[in-house]
């Protein structure tokens, strides 16, 4: 693993594991998934602020970067929340689908999610690549109790 999947790791509280072949696409999914993206007006902020953060380099690029995963960090972990992580996460990845010159990242990508534990959220990204050889990345990570209003 790299010194990125070690920081995230630790930083998150998550756990990576899965078929990873390729260390630069496994981090691009995870910076896409763990960078907060913008809310737009009519997303509930979890903490009631007016704060919508988002990453600024934002403003320079016409593709935007990150997830809204951050949108769930007080909800209760429940089957309408794991159906909305992987809305979310999918959101976050759907770049890699796009042709920018030098062909996409991607040829598909499937996100799942289950409940494995209590408290504890798993995504797992399966991602085929254009050359048909697919790599597969799951994160879990321990949904605390205080996060839950």
């Amino acid at each position: 693993m790299s010194i990125l999947f070690d920081q995230l790791s630790k930083q998150l509280n998550i756990i990576i594991d899965g078929d990873i072949f390729d260390n630069s696409v496994a981090e691009l999914v995870l910076i896409s998934l763990f960078t907060d993206a913008r809310a737009s007006d009519f997303d509930e902020l979890p903490d009631g602020s007016s704060d919508l953060r988002g990453w600024p380099g934002d403003t320079y690029s016409d593709l935007t970067w990150g997830g809204k995963l951050w949108l769930l960090k007080r909800e209760k972990l429940t089957t309408e929340v794991r159906n909305k992580a992987v809305s979310y996460a999918e959101n976050a990845l759907a770049w890699m689908l796009e042709d920018d010159g030098n062909g996409p990242i991607a040829k598909s990508i499937t996100v799942t999610s289950s409940i494995p534990r209590i408290n504890t959220l798993a995504l797992t990204v399966v991602i085929t690549k254009p050359n048909g050889l697919s790599m597969s990345l799951s994160v879990s990570q321990r949904w605390e109790a205080h996060y839950a209003v």
